[in-house]
């Protein structure tokens, strides 16, 4: 339990970059890389992002590119903001093997547990203050 809690106080410290501001009222951020929080290659998290993608694209419209780094650098990883329902978006996460996702609702950043267990989402802030440009 203790790793799974260190994990899940890293995924709190994020900050993200995007090119393109979402208009939806509603989104989830999902990614594709290291699953179960297992570091792949750059070769095969690349794979998978693009792997996710075509399947985003096929499911809804207005996929956007998003960047998920840590404030001190020591992880990156690329994603995207997809609009549809927090459960479809956990269903998605599941099928990637992602311990969590990011939710935006009424402006502010939930993160929420999918893989993980003795965990509850927690809102992280307004989800402004987490965007670096």
């Amino acid at each position: 339990m203790c790793e799974k809690k260190s994990l899940w106080c890293s995924y709190q410290s994020i900050i993200f970059n995007l090119k393109q501001h979402p208009v939806y009222p509603c989104f989830a951020i999902l990614t594709a890389f290291n699953p179960r929080s297992i570091v792949l290659s750059k070769k095969d998290n690349l794979a998978r992002h693009q792997k996710l993608e075509l399947a985003l694209k096929s499911q809804v419209e207005g996929v956007l590119p998003i960047s998920c780094s840590a404030p001190d650098g020591q992880w990156h990883e690329l994603g995207f903001i997809v609009p549809m329902s927090k459960a479809e978006a956990c269903r998605e996460a599941k099928r990637w093997e992602q311990n969590a996702i990011y939710w935006v609702e009424d402006n502010g950043l939930f993160l929420v547990p999918v893989l993980l267990d003795g965990v509850e989402t927690q809102r992280l802030g307004d989800w402004p203050s987490f965007l670096y440009t």
